[in-house]
């Protein structure tokens, strides 16, 4: 495991502490769940583009989406 610091600026620091707070967690676990967070969000994003690629530019409807399954 690899430790690291941060720096904030003291109102900065009093922003997240307020949001971990307001979340229930501790100000260490706030700021690496938000990290991961991101990391997720750019990872869903480069495979929804990766796929976007790969089929030319063709998409398919949210309702032929639930169509397909046997939502609608």
């Amino acid at each position: 495991m690899t430790v690291t610091s941060l720096r904030f600026k003291d109102e900065q620091y009093r922003e997240i502490k307020e949001l971990a707070e307001f979340e229930g967690v501790s100000v260490t676990t706030f700021m690496r769940q938000t990290i991961l967070d991101r990391l997720q969000d750019e990872d869903d994003y480069y495979e929804a583009a990766q796929n976007l690629e790969e089929s030319n530019g063709e998409t398919v409807s949210r309702d032929e989406i639930r169509r397909r399954l046997g939502i609608v």
